[in-house]
């Protein structure tokens, strides 16, 4: 035996002068190694640097973020030196004592031994070459082996023993996808490498041996290196947490507070990304959502002075689909933008009396009218009103929402929770809409969907009365498909928030509560205040005649306050179809039946309709059989004045030529 230890020696001496020569690959510097041990994950921060989310992008493997030697537990450094190198800070590469007892060992017995240090091991992590076998070699050959010594000793000539150790720890498969003491000890333990006592060392350490051996064979491995540590009471704890931790990993993501803004933002293994989210709004909105019982939740706060995204709530459960993507139609959400549309264009004031049925408040006929301004008609969001002023704005309303990113298609539009709360926020600073962000250094461009005057009207009309009955410093506007699922959406000076519920009974009455809720937590106690009123708007007492309301003070845009509101002449108009619409009539293909109607309001005795220039019929309501193409409808009076026109288009099926009888 020390004849071979002899002869080895000779050979390591001769084997130290050719390492320059003889090595393959080059050795990669120490810096580099760490920026290339990319994480498999990414992860979200807030906006003062707080974790907030964590998804995994490299499915191949699991491993965290890179872990200095100084924050490495104590015991784990020496129970792996003692299962793997113990004489790793006395040899320079390999332990030739120990290389030459694991060949005289393997020339006599069939059960091999190896000798491999950590710094031939680690020379095998950073060159697949020397790890797996070449040209069909099993992976401990002796040509390996030489290849493996040789770059060992080169890499202890360029790094120093801290760093060899360092990388070993931060590299090393220890069982499964697991890579590195970082994620290992996360997921069999849930503790930081820095928090890793005897027993978690002693495992990890013979783990690196066999990483995936039985539990019971890992426990008796790890008993015998805590009896060769002269810590045998460690032998108890290593039997429990082997049985009952080492095939049930905790894989999933260390922060779920944003979890699906990290799945909608993080798109790089080993990404960090800086977002806008106050981790303390993110906490409240979360908490509100929680409290709702519903599982079919989502919010989302903007702060008005930059359009960056505070909170984000995709789902009360951090594994949900992320509701807030979902595209719904807004319903009535969208009819403040056609009045303040029409405030602009000064076709009305915030004092104008329009017509609303009676019957949508008390049980009455049909045909029985009352005025109310519209202020209250769109507080109350009443829908009569609202067509009417649509009508008013029927030509400009897409084209204005189209600046806010909105596609309006025969009539209606699809929102999902981000988009409409940017479009709110534009009436909170004065009708300049800017697409949202969640990168602070992102700036975007901002367009203009409404004059500031018309905003701030439109935001004063949509403040709810206090118990004094004045509007209060927010706006709030609230769209119920039904009693189970409702968007909520409104801002004040500072934020605004827009929020999706389903699944409840009294969804429209939890949501509101819900919204109330957001926003007294993200005031944090501060008084809200009211906003100032640009230059262009005037305040003025404004008298009904008749009394159908009581006198108030009432903003203007300047050049349209009046004193006195009369109710105005009721003049006869065409209500359906409405101007510019396209109708779609491509149910003819299956039903030859299919109709469209004509309706019109306020008829004088004696009028009639007219159809591209040929009489119609007469009526308040008339079936039409659609007939693709462009069309011009007029209401005539009886003596032949045109009383309203409409021009609108068909789509419908090409009807087919006719057939002569002898064909």
């Amino acid at each position: 035996m020390s004849l071979l230890v002899r002869r080895i020696a000779l050979l390591a001496a001769g084997l130290t002068l050719a390492v320059a020569a003889a090595a393959v690959q080059p050795i990669p510097a120490f810096p580099e190694v760490k920026a290339g041990a990319v994480p498999s994950v990414g992860v979200l921060l807030a906006r003062d640097g707080t974790p907030l989310a964590e998804r995994r992008l490299n499915p191949h493997v699991r491993r965290l973020e890179w872990v200095g030697l100084h924050s490495l537990s104590p015991a784990l450094k020496e129970a792996l030196l003692a299962a793997e190198d113990k004489r790793f800070f006395e040899h320079s590469g390999v332990d030739w004592k120990a290389f030459a007892g694991s060949l005289w060992h393997n020339l006599w017995y069939d059960r091999k031994r190896g000798a491999s240090t950590l710094s031939m091991q680690l020379a095998g992590l950073l060159d697949p070459e020397l790890a797996l076998g070449r040209d069909g070699l099993p992976r401990r050959s002796l040509g390996q082996k030489w290849d493996q010594a040789l770059a060992a000793q080169a890499l202890e000539a360029r790094w120093t023993k801290e760093q060899i150790l360092e990388a070993y720890l931060n590299l090393a498969p220890f069982r499964g996808d697991l890579q590195g003491v970082h994620a290992t000890a996360r997921a069999l333990f849930g503790k930081s490498p820095t928090e890793l006592g005897r027993p978690e060392a002693l495992i990890l350490s013979v783990l690196l041996r066999g990483p995936n051996a039985k539990s019971e064979v890992v426990a008796r491995r790890a008993c015998v290196l805590a009896e060769r540590l002269n810590a045998p009471s460690a032998c108890a704890a290593v039997q429990r947490l082997t049985a009952n931790n080492l095939d049930r990993q905790h894989t999933g993501p260390r922060w779920e507070l944003a979890s699906q803004a990290g799945r909608l933002l993080l798109q790089h293994p080993g990404e960090r990304l800086a977002s806008t989210l106050d981790v303390e709004a993110q906490r409240g909105v979360t908490s509100v959502v929680h409290r709702l019982g519903t599982l079919e939740a989502a919010a989302v706060v903007l702060d008005n002075p930059t359009g960056e995204v505070l909170a984000y709530v995709g789902a009360p459960d951090y594994a949900a689909p992320d509701h807030a993507l979902t595209l719904r139609n807004p319903g009535s959400l969208l009819v403040p933008f056609a009045y303040g549309l029409a405030l602009e264009r000064r076709l009305i004031t915030a004092a104008s009396l329009l017509e609303d049925s009676l019957a949508n408040h008390v049980p009455t006929l049909p045909d029985e009218r009352m005025w109310v301004s519209v202020r209250r008609a769109l507080a109350e969001g009443m829908s009569d009103p609202a067509l009417a002023v649509g009508r008013l704005v029927a030509d400009g309303l897409p084209e204005r929402l189209r600046q806010a990113e909105v596609e309006m298609r025969g009539g209606s539009a699809e929102l999902a929770l981000l988009p409409l709360a940017a479009l709110y926020r534009s009436l909170a600073v004065g009708g300049q809409w800017q697409a949202p962000r969640f990168v602070a250094a992102s700036e975007r461009p901002s367009r203009r969907v409404l004059r500031p005057e018309a905003s701030f009207i439109v935001a004063d009309m949509l403040g709810l009365p206090d118990v004094d009955g004045n509007p209060q410093p927010f706006a709030f506007r609230q769209y119920a498909t039904d009693s189970r699922e409702t968007l909520t959406v409104g801002f004040s000076e500072r934020f605004t928030i827009a929020l999706w519920v389903a699944g409840l009974r009294n969804a429209p009455q939890a949501a509101s509560q819900a919204w109330h809720d957001i926003l007294r937590g993200l005031q944090r106690g501060q008084t809200l205040s009211r906003p100032m009123p640009p230059p262009g708007v005037v305040s003025s007492l404004v008298v009904f005649e008749p009394p159908v309301e009581s006198p108030r003070r009432e903003w203007f845009i300047r050049g349209t306050e009046v004193e006195r509101v009369a109710v105005p002449r009721v003049l006869p108009r065409i209500v359906q179809p409405l101007n510019g619409v396209l109708v779609d009539a491509m149910a003819l293909v299956s039903d030859d039946g299919f109709k469209v109607y004509f309706e019109a309001t306020h008829l004088p005795a004696g009028a009639w309709w007219r159809l591209n220039g040929e009489t119609f019929g007469r009526g308040e309501r008339l079936a039409w059989r659609p007939v693709a193409g462009r069309h011009v409808l007029e209401l005539m009076s009886a003596d032949g004045q045109v009383l309203d026109s409409v021009i609108f288009a068909v789509r419908a099926p090409l009807e087919p030529p006719l057939q002569r009888p002898d064909q």
